[in-house]
C-alpha cells in the first residue's frame, strides 16, 4: 500500500462520536476517510461537496445515513474532521 498523501485528524467530538456510532457504520466511515487521504485530490471524490453559507470553508463527506463535516489545509495535506452527524443534523 502506497504511503498516504494526506493526515487524518479528529476533533475530540467527532473521535467521540465516532467510537458512539454503531459497529458496522463507524469502520465504513474510517474506510472512506482511509480513502480520502489515498486521494491526490480528496475534493474530487464523489461523496464529497462543498458547503455553503456559514459553512462554506467546509466540506461534506457521505456515508450513508451519516456525514462527515472536515476542513482541508492544503498547504500542510490535513484533512481535520469537525463532526460526524446523521444526516438530518448534519447542518
Amino acid at each position: 500500500m502506497s504511503e498516504k498523501s494526506w493526515s487524518v485528524e479528529f476533533s475530540k467530538s467527532a473521535l467521540k462520536a465516532l467510537e458512539r456510532l454503531d459497529k458496522t457504520v463507524s469502520p465504513r466511515i474510517l474506510d472512506y476517510l482511509e480513502s480520502l487521504a489515498e486521494a491526490e485530490n480528496p475534493l474530487r471524490q464523489k461523496d464529497v461537496r462543498s458547503l455553503e453559507g456559514k459553512l462554506k470553508a467546509f466540506y461534506r463527506l457521505r456515508v450513508g445515513e451519516y456525514r462527515v463535516i472536515f476542513e482541508l489545509d492544503a498547504e500542510n495535506r490535513r484533512i481535520g474532521v469537525l463532526a460526524i452527524v446523521p444526516r438530518g443534523r448534519a447542518y
